[in-house]
Formats: structure tokens, C-alpha cells, sequence
């Protein structure tokens, strides 16, 4: 068994619902993004992370890791999917700058070689690949240093303006369900929530 340089706190994986290489992939990007920021976990909605994976490819779970580790959350609005395709985030502070990170192509390519892929590859959910089998893969990924792992790059005059967010409710006119007030939509005089609003536009 592998020593290993880095510790996940065992909730992560029962919150993420099972044992991949992804998910601590993803918790170590975060990490490393705010170890170069020189920030701490987010507990509010001061960070914001842009992730350029994707809803149609597998290691989606890259995300859950980099929430779990920097507190920028998609309930609280400050993680954002770009839907590119890739594992790779951009972690921004604002006062701090943005920065860039992404694994390295060969340590995708090593951990692709594990035992626990051809699990997968033929059809095995992630939950029921033996345990010892998605802890050798996860333990190689937990032995390398930061700067084996990821590449990054500090962004210059990256900003981002987030829109406001509101409290406020409003009751749609049609189903009777509040709705916050940036959502509702006017639609021949009556205040519609988006699905509403779908619906009677599609009458016309």
C-alpha cells in the first residue's frame, strides 16, 4: 500500500455516495487553489469556481471534491459548470485574483491504468467496485504532491459580477406557488413562474 501525503475526511466519500479517484482529485484541486490564493475555505459566498467539466462525461465527481474542499457550493451559488468537458477549475477571490488549475495529463493517464477503470469500463457502478480495488487508485492519487498532480496558472484581470440575488417571493398568478421575484415572468398582464410561463406562451 502506498504512504500517502494527503488526508480526505471519510464524510467526503459518504457524502459524495461512493469511492473514485475523482472525487479526492477534485478535493485536492481545491485545496491547492487555496493554498496559491493564500485563502481560506469559503463560508459564505465570497469565492467563486468556475468548473469546466461537463454533464455528458463520466468523473463529474471532480466537482463534489472541489466543493467539499473549498466551500463554494452549487446551493450557494458560487460554483458554476461550464459544461467544456474538462477537469479543471477556476477558483477567483476577488482582492486575491484567479487562478487556474487542472491534472496533470499524465496523471489522468496513470490512474486510467488501475484496476478499478476496467471495473468501470465494463459497466460496474463506481458503489460496487470492491473497496480495496478504489482505495489503490485513490491512495496513488493521495501520495503525489500538489505540483505532481496539477498544473495552474494565475489569470490576469479575470473578474466576475455576479447578479444580485434576492429574498423576495412573489405568488404566480396561474399555479399559486411563490416564486422569487428575478424568476417571475409578465405574460398578457399576469406574473408567471418560468414553467408557467412556458405554458401559456405555448397556447399561443
Amino acid at each position: 500500500m502506498q504512504s500517502t501525503r494527503h488526508e480526505i475526511p471519510e464524510w467526503a466519500f459518504e457524502f459524495h455516495g461512493h469511492r473514485c479517484p475523482a472525487m479526492p482529485l477534485g478535493y485536492l484541486a481545491g485545496k491547492y487553489a487555496l493554498k496559491l490564493l493564500g485563502i481560506d475555505k469559503e463560508k459564505d459566498t465570497g469565492t467563486y469556481i468556475f468548473s469546466e467539466t461537463g454533464d455528458e462525461h463520466h468523473q463529474g465527481c471532480f466537482d463534489d471534491g472541489v466543493q467539499i474542499a473549498t466551500g463554494c457550493t452549487y446551493g450557494k451559488g458560487n460554483y458554476k459548470r461550464l459544461e467544456y468537458g474538462k477537469m479543471a477549475i477556476v477558483v477567483y477571490k476577488p482582492g486575491k485574483g484567479a487562478v487556474r488549475i487542472r491534472p496533470k495529463p499524465e496523471i489522468l493517464d496513470a490512474c486510467s491504468k488501475f484496476e478499478f477503470f476496467k471495473y468501470r469500463k465494463s459497466g460496474v457502478p463506481a458503489s460496487q467496485v470492491p473497496r480495496d480495488v478504489a482505495d489503490e487508485v485513490i491512495n496513488y492519487v493521495l501520495s503525489k504532491d500538489f505540483d505532481e498532480l496539477f498544473y495552474y496558472e494565475f489569470l490576469k484581470d479575470f473578474t466576475y459580477n455576479p447578479s444580485k440575488k434576492t429574498m423576495t417571493r412573489i405568488v404566480c398568478d396561474n399555479c399559486g406557488e411563490p416564486t422569487y421575484e428575478n424568476y417571475i415572468k409578465i405574460f398578457n398582464g399576469k406574473k408567471l413562474c418560468p414553467r408557467c410561463y412556458e405554458i401559456e406562451r405555448n397556447k399561443r
